[in-house]
C-alpha cells in the first residue's frame, strides 16, 4: 500500500492557503511554495531521523523553511501589488510557517512508505 503522505500533505498546504490568502493567485502560489518547501524538508529529514535529537533538527530545518516561505509570500505580494491585508507579521509567520514544516515532516516520519529489509541470501560471507 502506498503511502497517504502526499495527498494528505497537498490537502493540508491547500486547505491553509485557501483559509489564509485574501487572493486565488496567492493561494495557488501559496501551494506551490509549501509543497516545494516540504519536499525540501523531507529530503532534509531523511538525513537526520536516524540521529538522537531529529526532532529538534527538524524543527531548525522547519524555522528556516518557515522564513523561507515568508520571504516568498512577501515576494509574492510584491509581485502582484496586493498589500491587501490579513497577513501576519514576517516573524509569527515564520514561526507559524515553521510550525507547519514541522508537523508535516514528523506526519512524514510517521506515514513514509516503509522499507523491506532484504532478508534473502544472495550475499556471501567470507
Amino acid at each position: 500500500m502506498k503511502s497517504p503522505f502526499w495527498p494528505l500533505a497537498f490537502a493540508i498546504v491547500a486547505t491553509l492557503s485557501y483559509l489564509y490568502h485574501p487572493q486565488f493567485e496567492l493561494m495557488v502560489a501559496q501551494v506551490v511554495v509549501g509543497m516545494a518547501l516540504t519536499v525540501l524538508i523531507i529530503w532534509s529529514s531523511a538525513k537526520v531521523l536516524s540521529e538522537k535529537w531529529w526532532v529538534g533538527r527538524l524543527a531548525m530545518l522547519s524555522v528556516v523553511a518557515g522564513l523561507m516561505n515568508a520571504t516568498a509570500l512577501n515576494v509574492f505580494y510584491s509581485l502582484l501589488a496586493a498589500p491587501a491585508g490579513g497577513r501576519f507579521s514576517l516573524g509569527l509567520e515564520s514561526v507559524l510557517g515553521g510550525l507547519v514544516l514541522t508537523a508535516l515532516g514528523y506526519l512524514w516520519f510517521v506515514l513514509r512508505p516503509k522499507e523491506e529489509k532484504d532478508t534473502g541470501s544472495n550475499k556471501s560471507k567470507r
